[in-house]
């Protein structure tokens, strides 16, 4: 388990800390108020009420947040990063897995198919030979205008994205 001196940057008394730690860390606690309450020393009696006053504090919620991301950030990123590239690499798993699998590793990296409108700003940007609208005539700017509006309607209708499925057959 973690530390309280980590919560009480929020704040929080020395109980709220201790249902902080217990509610997010305490593998017999975790995500059980009643029981996060109970373990940080609150009434037996009342641990199930108390427990639900304390998630609806904004401070006690803000520091269970605060708990909960240092835990996924660190090490569960790692592993869930690392059972990822597992997977997509796994040629004995279905095609539609591995995809998906390499979409959402795509995803977090930020990196991500371009849309429509930065398709067609590129598609101008080239055209225009880099000139600056300032540096374009008239009938250049015409041009432009004509080729950005072909290109936006021409990707209104866009297809959805492909999905690949592996072939039952496969499997």
């Amino acid at each position: 388990m973690g530390t309280i001196r980590s919560a009480r940057r929020v704040n929080l008394t020395e109980p709220q800390a201790a249902f902080v730690l217990r509610f997010t860390s305490d593998p017999a606690c975790i995500g059980n108020a009643s029981a996060a309450a109970r373990a940080a020393g609150y009434s037996e009696r009342n641990a199930g009420e108390i427990g639900r006053q304390l998630l609806d504090k904004p401070h006690v919620r803000a520091a269970i947040d605060e708990a909960m991301r240092r835990q996924i950030s660190g090490p569960m990123a790692a592993k869930a990063s690392a059972l990822l590239a597992r997977v997509v690499d796994d040629e004995t798993a279905p095609l539609k897995v591995r995809v998906e699998a390499a979409k959402t590793i795509l995803d977090r990296a930020g990196i991500v198919p371009p849309t429509a409108f930065e398709r067609a700003a590129e598609a101008v940007r080239k055209a225009s030979d880099g000139k600056a609208i300032g540096e374009m005539t008239i009938e250049e700017i015409r041009t432009e205008l004509a080729m950005t509006a072909r290109i936006v309607t021409l990707n209104a209708d866009e297809p959805a994205p492909l999905v690949i499925e592996a072939d039952p057959s496969d499997a």
